[in-house]
């Protein structure tokens, strides 16, 4: 029994942590490499359409950098997530508004231990 309430546990935690996106994704998502910022946009106007107050998020390390779309969902619950092709959407506890404050937990959630150089919303 305590075994079964363990498994049920992780696997419910598990899905809640990593979901789908509350819009269809861009058809061509996870099929180009290096195409995480036209993938993004994508994302974006695709949240966007459906009332979802969506952002592009730039976030660059020492040796590489990434484009995730940041949204609020459900809308006027403040309830950060951030999604990319690789992680889907990823729920976040980050200010809202800061770049670099979503940027590091989108890199600790993702890749632990992985510098920020900086980040920006390149939607401004």
């Amino acid at each position: 029994m305590g075994r079964r309430l363990i498994l049920l546990l992780t696997a419910s935690l598990t899905l809640a942590a990593c979901a789908l996106p509350p819009a269809p994704e861009p058809e061509f998502a996870g099929v180009y490499r290096n195409a995480c910022l036209p993938e993004a946009i994508a994302m974006s106007q695709s949240l966007k359409r459906h009332g979802i107050e969506a952002r592009v998020l730039g976030i660059y390390t020492p040796t590489w950098g990434h484009a995730v779309t940041t949204y609020l969902y459900p809308p006027g619950q403040n309830r950060l997530w951030a999604w990319d092709s690789t992680w889907k959407s990823l729920r976040l506890r980050a200010w809202t508004n800061d770049a670099d404050s979503i940027a590091r937990a989108w890199l600790a959630s993702t890749h632990p231990g992985t510098q920020l150089r900086t980040a920006t919303f390149l939607d401004q």
